[in-house]
């Protein structure tokens, strides 16, 4: 019988305070630097240092094409994150089963990123966050702008965010796993293409956030159907 796992773990279940054991839920989505090579495919997750071999199914296609398309170098590990976990999957070379990794969704490649760095969660506040994406768009600083972020500061609840041009900046509502941005005001200046439309993008992409999540130091932002509509990388200036 198949037994998701969570992603780093062997054990099927965690002991809960009473010392009953308790089953393990997935993580959101998974950190970790994937190598393919010789037709072999294998993951090692940050938090937890565990290797696995991954399976080809599921949106492994997509990952294995992004990391070729990266060009790490034959053999290299590349930082990845996915939607995924564990199931006991056959031995390649022997008998029985092995815990494995399954993509369930791939979501992009980080070059120049290591586990070193990725080994905690970042905080949601008080945390500079780049723009990586908005929906299917890859967002980059425009030549001599401002780079694409979003901060959310604890305390007063404020945000502010821009694409390089205007600054959106507004209130939040922050309960758990949901979170709401309100009442966002805009500057006015004239944005030259294609930082108007990028702007649109991010008024848009706010006000349809609706959930969270975080793993290592990658923010995934998602609407009230599960979409993504945001993704964005912790920076840390000195």
């Amino acid at each position: 019988m198949k037994r998701l796992l969570c992603m780093g773990l062997l054990a099927l279940y965690a002991t809960s305070a009473s010392g009953a054991p308790a089953p393990l839920e997935p993580p959101p989505f998974l950190a970790g630097m994937f190598v393919y090579m010789a037709d072999a495919a294998r993951l090692t997750e940050c938090k937890t240092d565990r290797s696995f071999p991954v399976a080809m199914e599921g949106d492994y296609r997509r990952l294995e094409q992004a990391y070729l398309e990266a060009q790490p170098g034959p053999g290299q590990p590349l930082m990845v994150t996915i939607d995924g976990g564990i199931e006991e999957r056959p031995r390649i070379d022997a008998p029985g089963t092995e815990p494995t990794v399954i993509v369930a969704r791939f979501i992009n490649t980080w070059p120049g990123e290591t586990c070193e760095r990725n080994r905690a969660d970042a905080s949601l506040t008080n945390t500079y966050w780049r723009i990586v994406r908005l929906g299917d768009e890859v967002v980059h600083a425009a030549d001599g702008g401002r780079e694409p972020h979003i901060q959310l500061r604890a305390g007063k609840s404020q945000f502010s965010a821009t694409v390089g041009c205007n600054q959106v900046a507004g209130g939040y509502e922050l309960i758990g796993g949901t979170l709401r941005f309100q009442s966002p005001a805009s500057t006015m200046m004239a944005c030259p293409p294609p930082l108007d439309r990028l702007e649109r993008l991010l008024v848009d992409s706010l006000a349809n956030t609706k959930t969270w999540r975080i793993t290592a130091q990658f923010l995934e932002l998602s609407d009230a159907d599960g979409k993504p509509v945001a993704l964005l990388q912790a920076v840390y200036l000195r």
